[in-house]
């Protein structure tokens, strides 16, 4: 059982595609995509009220008392003792809420959402917890690029929509990353923006298996050039280590970059050349270029390691 903790438009989709790729299966698209060994619940099926009620209540989708936490803690314990559960709907398109669906157990599921680590009955029942936490400056950024292309927005549209969720989003949705297992951080780069730093934060004694770098790394050919390179700090009063990955590769000699970048890696318990050949076969997925890529790969990995773990595969 996996969370994953994430606003909205943070590249979920492409990360489900790279944790599919570690496990080597597939799922069938749907409002709940189903495979052979993986499930993936949308926490917004546990908003209590529709589009209208929340609008009748004057409380966004990201508040803690819009959400009925009860019957998500109560159902995630079930598909985790392998019993099946008839989940409720939110229809995105409609804004209402359709009739539940029958969820069967299966051998993963990835919980994802804006607060699987928030309330503690559906935190317990995780085996590992992720939070992709994103600085308002790169966010801001990004909303910009998707939201003036496909919406026809202005800047300042972008600008107010983030202001109005940023109450509720620094009460209910941000304090998660403090109980995460790892912590996929994003920041502008030392170059600054559009290039990102991306900071893996594993937490010291937890349940994601740990990386470290042999060496600070410096890969040259792209016009950002990249650094990788580890270090220790507290994060919200728990020891962590971090990898930081700073800058893009040379997408041009992408696999014998990523295939130093893999060799420098202690812990990475994979196959041969494992990293190298999930970047190739998403290069053209968004963030391939930068620590993206790189660090959803190895979290996919990683995925796969603790499932093996506690499946004995």
């Amino acid at each position: 059982m996996i969370g994953v903790a994430a606003d909205s438009g943070c590249g979920k989709s492409t990360f489900l595609r790279r944790v599919l790729g570690a496990l080597g299966t597939d799922v069938k698209p749907g409002h709940t995509a189903i495979g052979d060994m993986l499930t993936v619940i949308c926490l917004d099926d546990y908003h209590i009220n529709d589009r209208a009620g929340r609008k009748a209540t004057g409380q966004s989708a990201l508040d803690a008392r819009e959400n009925d936490f009860a019957l998500m803690g109560a159902q995630i314990e079930a598909l985790k003792q392998g019993k099946a559960v008839y989940k409720p709907i939110y229809n995105h398109d409609t804004g209402f809420k359709d009739p539940p669906e029958l969820i069967e157990p299966n051998k993963v599921f990835v919980v994802e959402g804006l607060h699987p680590i928030y309330d503690t009955k559906a935190r317990s029942q995780l085996d590992m917890s992720l939070y992709i936490d994103i600085v308002n400056e790169v966010k801001f950024a990004w909303k910009v690029k998707r939201d003036v292309a496909e919406r026809g927005w202005t800047e300042e549209q972008v600008q107010a929509d983030i202001q109005k969720r940023l109450p509720d989003f620094a009460a209910y949705v941000d304090p998660q990353k403090a109980d995460a297992d790892v912590i996929l951080r994003y920041e502008p780069s030392d170059q600054g923006l559009p290039y990102l730093k991306v900071k893996l934060i594993q937490k010291k004694g937890g349940p994601f298996p740990m990386i470290t770098l042999k060496k600070e790394l410096t890969l040259t050919g792209s016009k950002s050039g990249a650094t990788l390179k580890q270090y220790d700090m507290d994060w919200m009063g728990s020891p962590a280590t971090v990898v930081e990955m700073d800058g893009e590769i040379d997408m041009d000699n992408m696999e014998k970059q990523v295939e130093e970048i893999e060799a420098n890696i202690v812990g990475l318990a994979g196959k041969p050349d494992e990293l190298r050949d999930a970047m190739v076969k998403l290069k053209t997925s968004p963030g391939s270029q930068n620590g993206t890529g790189l660090l959803q790969a190895v979290i996919a990995m990683k995925i796969r390691e603790v499932y093996d773990k506690l499946t004995g595969r």
